[in-house]
């Protein structure tokens, strides 16, 4: 009988140490978090995206960093008090980037300088959610803050194994002086797709965890004199493993969507300091490519970078609608497209690039 009750409770305990676990508003960020995080190398991580499903134990615990990011989660009013006034008294974020790089499909530089640009966010009710509220930025020396016309819900909660999210949209604008514009506009769904534990190098022994997916198809607009407006579609998803009480995920992945293939360009995961590795604080740049004959009527070069071996491409046009899709060449046939102006978006591993096609 004392074996039975030994049995007993070795299966109960073992039931607890990977217990289906919920996530809700108590286990976000708050004002005055400093959350470091590691990066590594997209190639050699070694996670399939498929893995998933009922009490799944995801073992990261062999990832490699090799460059880490610290995220201080302060009030929009302490960042300046614009930005309060304008987004929301009680939204707060961190610094995502120390300058705004070249967008993607441009082919020139930003007329103007952004510098010190921030996401804000907020907790929300009824429903109860984490939204993204506002966007703050230096731009030519002047702060300038702009909330969302329709608010990014991260998440809604509570986060449930099985629970997904109706396709929530958002919408945000934010002025360049008085050259024009940049908006960002689209859906994300979210579904929490799996549950189980997790082992990373900083959660060596294994935590209970949900992963949670969120597929975000947006469109990137520009309106900057004297270009003619565009649009560049960004299609991507977000794997986030998330544990209670943490306030930040176990491990987050992003991954392109071209079609059904997803493609991994960045994995990073909560993580302590460690000594030698370099602290990113900007986003990396966007490289501008050289497309040639220019205007063409049949075959366009571009000058892909010699490194690059696995990669896509997307012929956009000036909507953001992708016309065509190439894998792994740099000779883009163009005689079916109108005439007119495109641009090629390529993406290799973490990095992208565009170059600037008129057709003939």
């Amino acid at each position: 009988m004392k074996q039975a009750y030994l049995s007993i409770l070795s299966i109960l305990l073992a039931s607890a140490a990977s217990a289906q676990i919920q996530i809700t508003a108590t286990d976000m960020p708050v004002v005055g978090d400093t959350l470091r995080s590691s990066a590594t190398t997209a190639a050699s991580s070694g996670i399939t995206l498929s893995n998933t499903g009922t009490n799944y134990a995801w073992d990261y615990s062999s990832l490699v960093p090799v460059s880490q990011t610290v995220a201080n989660y302060q009030l929009a009013a302490t960042v300046n008090i614009a930005f309060a006034v304008v987004i929301s008294p009680t939204a707060y974020g961190y610094k995502v980037a120390d300058s705004f790089p070249t967008p993607a499909g441009l082919p020139i530089s930003l007329p103007v300088s952004i510098k010190n640009m921030y996401t804000f966010y907020n907790k929300k009710t009824s429903p109860s959610r984490f939204v993204a509220e506002g966007f703050g930025a230096t731009i030519s020396g002047i702060p300038t803050p702009a909330a969302y016309q329709d608010e990014d819900e991260i998440y809604k909660f509570p986060l449930d194994y099985g629970v997904t999210n109706d396709s929530t949209t958002f919408d945000l604008k934010f002025s360049l002086a008085s050259l024009g514009s940049v908006r960002q506009k689209g859906y994300r769904k979210t579904t929490v797709d799996g549950w189980g534990t997790i082992k990373t190098p900083f959660f060596t022994t294994a935590v209970n965890c949900i992963r949670v997916r969120s597929e975000i198809r947006e469109i990137d607009s520009f309106t900057i004199s004297p270009l003619p407006a565009m649009g560049i579609p960004r299609n991507t998803v977000e794997y986030k493993w998330l544990a209670a009480g943490e306030h930040y995920p176990v491990l987050w992945v992003t991954a392109n969507i071209t079609g059904t293939t997803e493609t991994i360009t960045s994995v990073r995961y909560r993580d302590q300091y460690r000594p030698g590795l370099l602290n990113v604080e900007q986003a990396p740049a966007l490289q501008v490519l050289k497309a040639y004959p220019n205007p063409a009527n049949g075959t366009v070069n571009i000058d892909v970078p010699a490194s690059w071996q696995n990669y896509t491409v997307a012929i956009c046009d000036m909507q953001g609608r992708i016309v065509a899709n190439y894998n792994n060449t740099s000779k883009l046939d163009v005689s079916n497209l109108a005439k007119g102006n495109y641009m090629a978006v390529l993406q290799h591993d973490n990095e992208r690039a565009a170059a600037a096609i008129m057709k003939d």
